[in-house]
């Protein structure tokens, strides 16, 4: 009984992380959140005010936000056929299901490799593009950040975050240029290391292990991923973002897209951290009181974050119960 104590036993650092996640998400709620809401309530009115037409006009930006960001799976996907429909159903589907589950990412990336194999794709291929994109969509947001910077430091006042912010970013992008330029060498880094790593796991995974390292470096030695890396990852986060400065502007305030953006990349990297589903709570208490300090007032923000976070990140959850329903119905495809 001891020894199946010991086993199972959770590691004395999450359990570290998870009272430190608690502590910090009940600091959110109470400093952050809570007044916020009371601010909602005497804000409601507001929205039997709202004009039909942003609604729709930011319905369209969300969607055409999520379209993107399966554009950008078809690209990493790309040589396995898969159809798109099966695709962008596929994504809803873990998007959705990403929002409400308990483990969050981790449930709903299963559910996803799950529906991508069924539409045709490898096992191997499905890793190493989930492993693609959980590193490229976030590095996107990072840049869409670093290169609103630049602007923030020259029409603005040079704030010490705007200039941490910008400098980071620079340091990033000239570390990238170098590695570039030596990559033969990092390569030969990389491969040792990788056998390193393979010879300390067990005989049983090495083979899957390598495979999907192999294809994962193949993807990223893509230009045309690259190409669709810059294009679609970065719309997909540009079209949200839109939809943010939408609801803004339908509650009466049209906001310079610079320090917009600024408040969007620090509340969604922000979520970046495991703390709730989709950063619920984290994200709206960043973001209004962000704007807020970009003298948005205080209802008009508190409005179109809670309008935007609608759009977002609950109606995508209706949603991905009818993909998920319809790709069940159609079956599985046969695979290439």
């Amino acid at each position: 009984m001891t020894e199946t104590a010991t086993r199972t036993r959770t590691p004395w650092y999450r359990r570290v992380w998870t009272a430190v996640s608690l502590l910090i998400l009940i600091a959110v709620v109470e400093y952050i959140v809570l007044p916020k809401l009371a601010l909602a309530r005497e804000s409601l009115h507001r929205v039997e005010q709202l004009n039909l037409s942003w609604v729709v006009t930011a319905v369209l930006l969300e969607a055409a936000s999520l379209v993107c960001y399966s554009l950008f799976t078809r690209a990493l996907v790309a040589h396995q056929h898969v159809n798109f429909f099966w695709i962008l159903r596929s994504d809803l589907t873990g998007y959705g299901v990403s929002h409400v589950v308990p483990g969050g990412a981790a449930t709903a990336t299963a559910l996803r490799f799950r529906l991508l194999v069924s539409g045709g794709a490898r096992p191997t291929d499905v890793t190493a593009t989930v492993t693609a994109e959980a590193i490229a969509s976030p590095l996107a947001l990072v840049l869409v950040a670093w290169l609103t910077s630049i602007p923030a430091v020259a029409l603005r006042e040079a704030t010490p975050a705007y200039l941490t912010m910008f400098l980071i970013g620079l340091i990033a992008l000239v570390g990238g240029l170098l590695a570039v330029r030596q990559r033969s060498r990092i390569e030969r880094l990389s491969a040792r290391v990788l056998q390193a790593t393979l010879d300390r796991l067990p005989d049983r995974i090495r083979p899957w292990i390598s495979s999907v390292t192999h294809r994962l470096r193949d993807l990223l030695a893509d230009r045309e991923v690259r190409k669709a890396f810059l294009i679609w990852a970065t719309l997909n986060w540009l079209l949200d973002a839109a939809v943010l400065w939408t609801f803004l502007a339908a509650y009466g305030y049209v906001m310079h897209p610079v320090p917009l953006l600024l408040a969007y990349c620090a509340a969604n990297l922000a979520a970046v951290i495991p703390l709730t589903p989709g950063g619920i709570g984290v994200v709206e208490g960043i973001a209004v009181s962000t704007l807020i300090g970009y003298d948005v007032p205080a209802q008009t923000a508190l409005l179109a974050v809670l309008s935007w976070r609608l759009i977002q990140f609950w109606a995508p959850v209706p949603i991905a119960g009818l993909t998920y329903l319809s790709l069940r119905a159609q079956g599985a495809r046969p695979k290439n």
